[in-house]
């Protein structure tokens, strides 16, 4: 009844001590020793920069700016197009599962949110707009160039 209930581990009455001490033990061997899982943080970095989408983290050289999770995912899908152009209808629907319901003004608000975070970071003008198709990092303002 205690498993199918949500339980992972049950002791029955009368019980020892030393029974509840081992169970404790080898939860926490499961959950932070030998057989935890390990995750290694994902980092998407491209000539300076580097995204740490889990973290929601945007570094720049030694400038850091936190970021919402739509921003984040944002900036990784301009990361994964570059240099190529993200179209707009991409990046509606890996930000919105269902792009029928979401105005096309929201993009351009969370393009944006994005433009004003790489201004943080001393990256003015980061995000490109290729008119009528989408938008790109502008890698040059990345590298320190022209600001």
């Amino acid at each position: 009844m205690a498993l199918e209930n949500g339980g992972d581990d049950f002791i029955t009455k009368p019980f020892h001590p030393e029974i509840v001490i081992a169970k404790i033990r080898s939860q926490l061997r499961r959950a932070y020793g030998e057989y935890a899982v390990q995750v290694e943080e994902r980092v998407l970095e491209l000539e300076g920069l580097q995204l740490y989408p889990e973290r929601l983290k945007l570094t720049v050289k030694d400038k850091a700016v936190p970021l919402s999770k739509r921003e984040a995912d944002l900036i990784e899908s301009l990361i994964e197009r570059y240099p190529r152009v993200a179209g707009r209808e991409d990046l509606l629907e890996k930000l919105w599962d269902d792009q029928m319901y979401v105005d096309e003004n929201t993009l351009n608000v969370n393009i944006t949110r994005v433009r004003k975070k790489f201004e943080a970071v001393g990256m003015k003008g980061a995000v490109e707009t290729v008119r009528g198709v989408g938008y790109r990092l502008n890698i040059s303002r990345i590298k320190g160039e022209g600001q």
